[in-house]
């Protein structure tokens, strides 16, 4: 489910005949749910989210401490601008995915009640 559907499924539980209560700790859930999710796949091993370059300085990290071991000198810093043809065919595959999601969301919605 996309932003689309999560928008519709916000709608359904403001329409749903409960106390104002139960709504709230609903909306509260759903918005919990979708910014874990969105934390979650940032954290991705993949260049262009946040996971992709705490993965280049792990690597930088540890090319210095086998440097450091075999007693070489200091590699230097990892360049991660050599990997921008990668990041950039995850975010065109990043895109795709969410043009998919969005049709999905408009043609057949997840639905609660």
């Amino acid at each position: 489910m996309g932003v689309v559907g999560a928008a519709r499924v916000g709608g359904e539980i403001a329409t749903l005949d409960i106390p104002a209560t139960q709504q709230l700790a609903m909306f509260v859930m759903l918005l919990a749910g979708f910014n874990l999710s969105l934390f979650l796949f940032n954290m991705l091993l993949l260049l262009p989210l946040d996971g992709g370059h705490i993965a280049g300085a792990l690597w930088e990290s540890l090319r210095r401490n086998v440097a450091k071991v075999l007693r070489r000198p200091d590699p230097g810093p990892f360049d991660v601008a050599k990997l921008m043809p990668v990041a950039y065919v995850v975010a065109g595959i990043f895109v795709c995915f969410t043009i998919l999601v969005l049709i999905a969301d408009v043609v057949n919605p997840v639905r609660i009640s």
